[in-house]
């Protein structure tokens, strides 16, 4: 009997606004931040309940595995931000 292939999973998600194609559905924040081009600890990672979410969206710490669905979008902005200061 032959082994069963595992078939590969891409998933397309935005960043951002700008598409990114994962080999993976399951990542944790700092992964998503990393594969989205943003270096270092200094970035905050929001997921978006669609575009132009009025809430601004909810915090995902790191740590945060993160079951990605095609379509979903996130923000990414300075964690040192200091709006309005």
């Amino acid at each position: 009997m032959a082994p069963i292939e595992e078939k590969a999973t891409t998933v397309e998600v935005f960043v951002n606004r700008r598409k990114l194609e994962l080999d993976q559905t399951e990542i944790t924040g700092a992964g998503l931040l990393e594969a989205a081009g943003f270096q270092g600890q200094g970035w905050d990672l929001f997921k978006l309940h669609g575009e132009g979410d009025p809430s601004g969206g909810e915090l995902l710490q790191a740590t945060d595995p993160i079951q990605l669905k095609n379509g979903e979008r996130f923000r990414v902005i300075p964690g040192n931000r200091t709006f309005g200061a």
